[in-house]
This record gives C-alpha cells, structure tokens and sequence, in this order.
C-alpha cells in the first residue's frame, strides 16, 4: 500500500515526513471495528512491575518538542513523555480528563474552565502549573518562534486574542487566564464542538518554563525533553530513542499501583521493514504497530507471511484508522496555461465509472478497506446511504458515453502525480491500465515526496494521489479542510470550488448541535461525490502484532501504542 498521507497544514509521510496528526474525540463509547487477536493484549494475572520493551520504529523522531511535533513518529515519543488537559478513555473516542481533573462549558460553549490535578510534578519535580499551559500556548502563537514556529497555531486561532498576539499586536493572550495555579480559564471568539478535540492534540502539552528557558527550544526539539508524562527521556538520536520510567508521575492503577509498568523502553531506528519483522518474529521486539512501522503496521513483505500463518495471525490486533486515500482531480479550467479535461464533470464521472476499486484493495492484499467517499466509515458523519447521483459503479460502457457527451470521444491525453514508491506505482500503472480501457491515456509522474508536495499543493497536478489523516476526530478535519475553497491549493488540491458547499461547511463549522452538523456534512458529501472531485481509492485498517508475553496492549482509533499500561511476564 501507498505510506503517504496529508493531515492539516502539511503532510505525512508514513512515519517520516513531517506534517500534521491526530487529536480527536468524537461521541462513541467503542472502538468501532477493532478487534484483538488470541491473547495478543491479554492482562491474565496482576500486572508486574520493572522490566523492559524493545521495539523498531522506520524513522528517527523529527521533533521532540510538542509545540512543533506534527508527524506520527514524534507523537508516538511525545504522548509518552507529555500530557495534555484532556484525553481520551481506553480505546474509545471519549473524552477524559488528564491533567485537568475536571473542566465546565458555559451555556454559550464559548468559555471553558478547567480545574487542574493537584500535586502533579514534571518528571524533575517542578509542580505543575496552570501557567505552564498559558507558558505553553504562548510558544504555540509565537510566529518568531526558534528554531521554527509551530504548525499548529492554527489550530488556536479562535482563542480570543490569539490572533492578535500572533500578529504582534498584543503582548498577551486576552482569552486565556489563571485565576489561581490549579484554574485555567480559555475564552474563545466562537463556540467549537471539537475543541476539547484539539485541546487533546500534543500541542497544547504541559511544559516546564523553567526548564525550556534553562535549555533553549533547539534542545527541547532534537535532545532534551521535560514533561508529566509516564516516562522521561534518557536518549535521542537518529539511531535510537530511550525512554526510563518518570519517578514523578502521578497516575496509578485500579490496584494503587503507579505507572508504568515498565522500567524503560528503548526504541531502535530500522528503516529496513523485513528486518523490522524478522525481529518481532524471532521475538527480540515487543510489538508491531502502525506508529513505529508506518502503513498499516505490518511491513507490506511480511504481510502474508504473518496473516497467513497460525503460529502469528492470532496474535495480531486490528483496528480502523480514520486516514483514507484518494485519487485527485483537478477541476481548473485551465492547468499551466492550457485547457484542462477534468474541469468538466462529466469528464470526472467518467473517470469514476472506469475505475474498478476492487483492483485496489487486492494490490493491497486485502489489508485495506474499500471506500466511497470523503469520510472513513469508523467517522462521525459518515453517510451510509450516498445519494444516487453521489455513487459510481465500474462500467466501461458508461464512461465512454460520458466521455463523448463531454466531447472528448476520441479521448485525451491527462498526467497523475505521486510519490516514487512502489505501493504507490502498483496503484498508478492499475489505474493507467483502467483509463486506458475507456480512452484514456494517463502519462505517470512519479516523484520524490518533497517534490510531490510542491507539485500537488501548488494545485498545478491535474490528477494526483494522496491521503488524508485525521488531525483529530472529526468531520470538519476532512471537509472543510480539503473542499473549503478558501482551502485553494494548499489543502483543497483540486482547485475545488462550489459556494453551496462552502455555505454548508461554515455552518457547521461552529455549529454546536451535532445532528445539525451531521446532516450538513451529509450534503457535503453527496455533492463532492456527485461533482466527481474524487475518486476514493480505501481507508486504512492498522495491524498491531503484539508478542504474547506483552500484556495490558489495546488499540485506539485516535491514540497511540499505551506505553503507560504495557507490561511483560517475568523473564522479558
């Protein structure tokens, strides 16, 4: 499978390339359709406290520091590290609290109050303060900030005064106060349903003043790290990451015994994914997940090796991942100076006839998920009944006939860009093969990520792949993010443009009920999909393979691996 996908302002790469991630909430109390294998998560017996875990991870971790942290593999560190406000419960999208035992909403939604834990500590002892977060979202809206600013002052801009303290035009942030060390008081400029989302993101993290301004942003970014969190840091490098247990944290177990479990947890960086296999199998590493391997947690060599064998499938956890992936096209009326096909809709639903998505999921070995729209159906707003106008059908006959209505009989000559991996070859040379059959020729352009990125979010690709990755939970964070015209190009690649879509996605954008923002999603949906902007190719299913002797492991559909709760049997 392709390991590429776009979240928020940037991209992701896997878990590599830096670009935006998770959050979330959401209104379900399950795990939608995660399911656990044999007794791959089993917590037989009371949990034993010391040992150790070693794990690969594909990349080496881009940023440590929270305020700046917008990739997989820095997340997967951080959330070990740092703690927000809030949270979510178990493997579910219910919000809990973290460091704020407790929070109140106003009637209007537009001021939270959050009413911190007392006697929390960062792991060198220095008490937790209510100021540390307005320390904290400082640094977020800080655009000087050094070495680089962060990618998710965006997310905050409707803190009041936030913008103007981002502009330079205030020295403070009118919205936020502290009425006391354990009180935060937020006031925003608009109510937003998904706020306590974002507040869950690793941005807004509880961080030491004292110690960021001993050590500077550089350090707190590549090798230096001070946080609440079940561990500290011991190690960063590009070879390897070492996390020993925070003497400090303040969480402990049902039995009043404090977390972690574990004494440490070192994380060695292998870009070499049958290697990273070969490991687990020979059970020298814990585990096997989407946020240390990328894709779909299993390296795409060793996929049917390990499903298909009774000695490991029954020890591999599976749950669905709201990130889906896509074909683009372009509805420019012109691309480069010249006409452009694809701006024509009957052009675009043709294009969707002629592909067959079942081609797909079997490149993908099956591990993948079929999808026929903008949303992952484990998303809230996800519409399962399309509107007639809104669903396609392979059928060759129905797009040469759209075709020739468009006035391209003969056909015509158009360019898709992707990245240069092999997943993503496999997927285009199908989906040439495809177009071919209706009259379509598709010249391929298959480039370095980086390369991508420009091409693609310059909105000059006429066709291209790509992918879309929750930043938290939420319709708003696939929608409005990649079909609001005032999205053009960054995000909305397709140069996509329709007032009555614009309309509903601002609605609900700050609307408060949530059946109301569901059904304005709904016609969202439909009518992206009845303007044939897409052409959605599936949605990502993660495989988690968790040795036997590792206990207390569950998946999340918005967190990551549990590091807090992990632990092993006697002699590992």
């Amino acid at each position: 499978m392709t390991a590429s996908w776009k979240k928020g302002l940037g991209t992701v790469a896997s878990i590599g390339m830096i670009g935006a991630l998770l959050a979330g909430c959401g209104t379900n109390g399950t795990t939608g359709n995660a399911s656990t294998g044999g007794n791959a998560s089993a917590t037989s017996g009371k949990p034993v406290v010391g040992g150790s875990i070693t794990l690969d991870m594909s990349q080496a971790v881009p940023d440590l520091d929270p305020a700046i942290a917008f990739d997989t593999t820095s997340a997967e560190v951080d959330y070990a590290v740092y703690e927000q406000l809030v949270t979510y419960d178990k493997g579910t999208y219910n919000i809990v609290g973290d460091l704020a035992q407790s929070w109140d909403v106003s009637p209007d939604g537009k001021t939270y109050t959050f009413h911190l834990r007392k006697g929390v500590k960062f792991s060198n002892g220095d008490p937790l303060k209510a100021s540390d977060f307005v320390f904290e979202l400082e640094r977020l809206l800080d655009k000087n900030l050094q070495p680089k600013p962060s990618p998710g002052s965006q997310f905050f801009m409707d803190i009041t005064g936030a913008q103007a303290y981002y502009n330079g035009q205030a020295k403070t942030i009118s919205g936020v106060s502290t009425p006391d060390d354990y009180t935060l008081v937020i006031h925003l400029d608009k109510p937003e349903q998904f706020f306590l989302k974002i507040l869950a993101m690793p941005f807004l993290s509880a961080v030491d003043p004292t110690y960021v301004k001993q050590v500077g942003n550089a350090a707190m970014d590549t090798t230096n790290a001070m946080g609440t969190g079940p561990f500290e840091l011991q190690t960063n490098n590009q070879n390897q990451v070492v996390l020993v247990k925070n003497p400090h944290y303040w969480k402990k177990d049902s039995n009043g015994t404090q977390l972690p479990y574990l004494d440490k947890v070192t994380i060695n960086v292998n870009n070499n994914g049958q290697l990273a296999a070969m490991h687990w199998e020979q059970g020298q590493t814990a585990f096997m997940s989407p946020w240390l391997e990328g894709g779909d947690g299993i390296p795409s060599s060793q996929y049917p090796t390990i499903m298909n064998s009774p000695k490991y499938k029954n020890l591999v956890m599976k749950q669905d991942m709201n990130a889906v992936f896509y074909y683009g096209l372009n509805t420019a009326p012109t691309i480069d100076g010249k006409a452009n096909p694809l701006s024509n809709v009957n052009v675009r639903k043709a294009i969707e006839y002629g592909f067959d998505d079942s081609q797909i999921v079997k490149l993908n070995n099956g591990a993948v998920k079929g999808l026929n729209q903008p949303l992952p159906d484990s998303m809230e707003g996800y519409v399962k009944n399309l509107a007639p106008s809104a669903q396609y059908s392979y059928n060759v006959a129905k797009a040469k006939q759209l075709l020739a209505k468009a006035g391209y009989a003969n056909g015509f000559t158009m360019d898709l860009w992707n990245e240069n991996t092999e997943g993503a070859q496999k997927q285009d040379q199908a989906f040439q093969a495809m177009m071919k059959q209706i009259g379509i020729t598709v010249n391929l352009h298959e480039v370095t990520w980086k390369d991508f990125l420009s091409k693609s979010m310059s909105g000059t690709a006429q066709a291209f792949g790509s992918g879309w990755n929750q930043d938290y939970p939420d319709a708003s964070d696939f929608l409005n993010t990649l079909f609001n015209s005032n999205q053009i190009p960054q995000n909305n690649m397709d140069n996509y443009s329709n007032p009555q879509v614009d309309q509903w996605l601002n609605q609900a954008e700050y609307s408060t009920n949530q059946q109301q923002r569901d059904q304005l999603y709904g016609k969202v949906i439909n009518q992206v999909m009845s303007d044939a902007v897409w052409v959605p190719l599936y949605q990502n299913v993660g495989y988690y393979c968790v040795q036997p002797w590792v206990h207390g492991f569950y998946t999340s559909p918005v967190m990551y691996d549990p590091f807090a709760t992990i632990w092993v049997d006697p002699g590992h």
